[in-house]
């Protein structure tokens, strides 16, 4: 979930950072950078996954004796394992620097996503790792922390997961773009949750017939495949009714990235996008 700040005092503490909100063109240039984003991180996923299977990098994580608090040494995790712990670490460390008062107006500036900001790019990608509430970090973390393992090591494995949970952030992002354009909203948003709606929405799209529970509701479960029409729904919803609490925008951009990502972009972006790469890079290493 987004954690939408509002704040109803004289001067908020984002006030030195904000400007009218923008003009509705200037959405092409988020649009640019979500597509650049998407296209350097597959670019680059794609490349160390072939150095990774030509096993040039397979000590890359292993150099190091580090053991995580059960004891296992680092080498002894699985990858989707240490996907989740860096995910969970990234998270924690920026919310820690939201902790730090003379920080503010920089965190503002970089880790908030809003169209009446002065920064407008760089917050979509690292708004995604930031939380300024630790209860909104934990719900966002264990969920995470759920579907990560999965994820990585039935399906995506570890370079094409960071792509595609980068990507689906700055997606999210850029959805929540649009509404607030659309609106004149100038409300910010934090959090991880449009990320994890693309993990989400990719896990019930690859296994529709997994049992889901909701935290804290004991003995119900229902299946993926009405988990992700039910958040459909909900922020469609939210949508068309202007519900306030989430970011319904960015939680619908990064469900269907997920949705579109489990459906045909694996094969459009991965296979058919990633053999260019890869060829690309081949030859320059031959030159």
């Amino acid at each position: 979930m987004f954690l939408k700040c509002y704040f109803l005092v004289h001067q908020p503490p984002y006030a030195a950072d904000t400007i009218p909100v923008r003009p509705v063109g200037h959405l092409v240039k988020a649009l640019g950078f979500t597509v650049a984003v998407g296209a350097g991180a597959f670019a680059v996923a794609v490349v160390t996954d072939y150095e990774r299977q030509s096993q040039r990098l397979r000590n890359l994580f292993e150099r190091g004796r580090f053991t995580n608090f059960s004891g296992r040494n680092w080498r002894d995790l699985t990858d989707g394992d240490k996907c989740a712990i860096i995910l969970v670490g990234a998270n924690l460390a920026i919310f820690a620097l939201w902790r730090l008062t003379k920080l503010h107006p920089f965190m503002w500036r970089y880790f908030s996503n809003s169209f009446a900001s002065k920064s407008l790019c760089m917050p979509m990608a690292l708004s995604v790792f930031s939380h300024y509430s630790f209860i909104h970090l934990a719900l966002n973390m264990y969920v995470a922390w759920s579907f990560t393992n999965v994820v990585v090591d039935k399906f995506l494995g570890p370079d094409q997961f960071w792509a595609f949970y980068i990507t689906a952030g700055v997606v999210s992002s850029l959805f929540g773009l649009a509404q607030k354009a659309l609106t004149r909203s100038s409300v910010r948003a934090v959090g991880a949750s449009g990320a994890i709606l693309g993990v989400l929405g990719y896990t019930c799209m690859k296994i529709p017939e997994a049992r889901l529970k909701i935290v804290f509701v004991p003995g119900f479960d229902f299946s993926a495949q009405s988990a992700i029409i039910g958040i459909l729904l909900f922020d469609l919803a939210g949508l068309l009714f202007r519900f306030r609490m989430f970011d319904h925008a960015a939680h619908l951009g990064g469900t269907l990235f997920g949705c579109f990502y489990a459906l045909i972009g694996d094969d459009l972006i991965w296979n058919k996008y990633g053999s260019i790469i890869e060829q690309a890079y081949r030859s320059l290493k031959k030159n």
